[in-house]
Order: structure tokens, then sequence, then C-alpha cells
């Protein structure tokens, strides 16, 4: 598995759309939040300091069990140590600590609160992941797709740039690009989404 997380961007699209089961799709979703940490830059502005760790939020129930923690265990991302921090929308610090994180992972059972997490994270340089159905065109930046048996990637371009993240040229060859879907404003929106 690091010997695939490691070179998955060396691959073809096809090569990286392989074959899964849903045991190793998690591995595989794992395998490409460490490695966006590589072809996506954050601004100096997104860290406190020079020795502020890289931190990877999972918002909502966690399909990673321990996957994850494996994944990043003991990496670090340009000499910064990786934090993992799992965190409920129900509790209020965590709520707050949505905007510490360098990558957000909303759950799917978390797909009625887009609008709420959408806006408290408005100006911020967090990378939002999910595989909420329909995700980047909604908003979100990168969405995880299971088609025909593959783990595919989208991203949202527009919504990277109002966050000040640039993904590499290699990023964007692997991925599926989305345009945003046009929606009336969000304040119209919230009812439409269940609390």
């Amino acid at each position: 598995m690091a010997l695939a997380a490691s070179a998955w961007l060396m691959l073809t699209p096809s090569a990286c759309a392989q074959e899964v089961d849903e045991a190793k799709a998690i591995k595989v979703k794992a395998a490409y939040l460490y490695n966006f940490t590589k072809f996506i830059l954050w601004p100096d502005t997104a860290f406190e300091d020079d020795k502020a760790p890289f931190v990877i939020g999972v918002l909502g129930d966690d399909p990673f069990g321990r996957i994850l923690d494996d994944t990043i265990k003991a990496k670090k991302i340009a000499g910064r140590p990786i934090e993992l921090r799992r965190l409920r929308w129900s509790k209020q610090e965590d709520r707050a600590a949505l905007t510490g994180c360098h990558i957000l992972y909303i759950s799917k059972l978390e797909r009625y609160r887009l609008d709420n997490i959408f806006a408290a994270l408005e100006k911020r340089t967090v990378l939002v992941v999910s595989d909420i159905r329909e995700f980047a065109r909604d908003g979100g930046m990168i969405g995880f797709i299971l088609e025909q048996g593959r783990i595919i990637f989208e991203v949202n371009r527009e919504a990277l740039k109002r966050a000040e993240l640039k993904a590499s040229s290699k990023l964007l060859k692997l991925a599926r690009i989305v345009e945003p879907r046009r929606r009336p404003a969000r304040e119209s929106q919230v009812g439409t989404r269940r609390p």
C-alpha cells in the first residue's frame, strides 16, 4: 500500500483507477488524502509558524478506522509533522477546530450540513474532500467517486481558487475537472437541507 501511495501520480489515469472493492476503496482514499498534500500548495499564512503541524481532519463518521492513521504514520509534509483529528459537528469545539485543518474529509452522513460546513470554512485555506455524491459540483474541492468499481476523483478548480489553494498540473491531469453547479445564494438553501 505504501508503494502504491507514493507512486500513484506516476501512473496513467486508467491505472490509478484500478478495480477496487469497498475495503480497497478505503485504502485508496486514505492514500489519496496523504498524497494530495504533495500536490496542493498552501499559502504560508495557512500555518502559525515553521513548526506548526499539517492537520488532516475527518468530520463525522470515520470510514477509515486505523487505515488513515497507518497511512500517515511517521510521515512529514515539508518537514512538518502530520496531526490527524477526528471531529464531530455536534461539538462546538470541533466546529471551531475545522478552520485549523489543512485537509478536511467530510463523511457522507454530513451531506445535509454542507451549507453550514462551507460557510464555516469560507475564506479559509482548507482543502475540502468527500465522497458525497456530486460533492465537487456542489461546492467541494475534491470529490471521490466509485465508478464501475474504480476510484476516481473530481476537482472543482473554482473552489480551490477561492480558498487560495493551488493544485499541481500533475494532479489536475489525473482528475476529472468539473464546473460548479450554479445554485441560489446559500441563505435560500439552508432550509432545503436537514440540520
